[in-house]
């Protein structure tokens, strides 16, 4: 948990954890083995749940949640205890009040030719998406850690806007890679530094 209120609060979602189940028969996965175990796929909300962490009931599917980000994906998700906070949030949300900012790990880094800093106006799933790019870092021609900031909120829409908007794949996105990536360049990026994300 990285902040808490009253209210609400904000913590570090782990990468490989989904937001929620929609269809509750899913929480658990049968392995199967040398011997059989029950492998468990707990969701954000069933391990919050799970905690007695009191969350807003607004949104039945998943509870507290304000928004979501991909199971894949690590980042600060906002999540609400109280109905009023809820709806507060979901609005600034609706209304684009709040900054939704990532760091993304690109492979090969953006052409020298394209601009250090801009915005990619590209359709995803056939819906209109933008989202404002930033390199802040090139590892050579290899691979460059990148800042996005999106504007709305399309599912996979970094993935889609790098890989297509900037021909250069998330490094390790085999959906959206049109290629094998050279992945040993994962070895030389040793650490990212955390950043705030700003919710208010």
């Amino acid at each position: 948990v990285l902040y808490e209120t009253e209210d609400l609060f904000v913590l570090n979602k782990p990468s490989g954890v989904s937001c929620f189940h929609k269809k509750k028969t899913t929480s658990g996965k049968i392995k199967k083995g040398k011997q059989m175990s029950r492998v468990s796929d707990v969701s954000l909300e069933d391990a919050l749940i799970n905690c007695n962490v009191p969350l807003s009931t607004l949104n039945p599917e998943g509870l507290g949640l304000v928004h979501r980000i991909d199971r894949g994906t690590s980042g600060c998700m906002v999540l609400a205890k109280t109905e009023e906070m809820h709806a507060k949030l979901v609005s600034e949300f609706f209304l684009r009040q709040t900054e939704k900012k990532y760091l993304v790990i690109v492979a090969p880094a953006p052409d020298i030719s394209l601009s250090e800093e801009g915005y990619i106006d590209l359709p995803v799933d056939r819906r209109p998406a933008k989202s404002k790019y930033r390199v802040l870092e090139r590892y050579g021609t290899a691979a460059a850690l990148l800042e996005f900031e999106i504007f709305t909120g399309r599912k996979h829409q970094i993935r889609v806007h790098a890989a297509q908007g900037l021909s250069s794949p998330v490094l390790m996105d085999s959906m959206y890679s049109s290629g094998e990536q050279d992945t040993s360049v994962a070895d030389g990026i040793v650490k990212i530094d955390e950043s705030k994300s700003q919710f208010f």
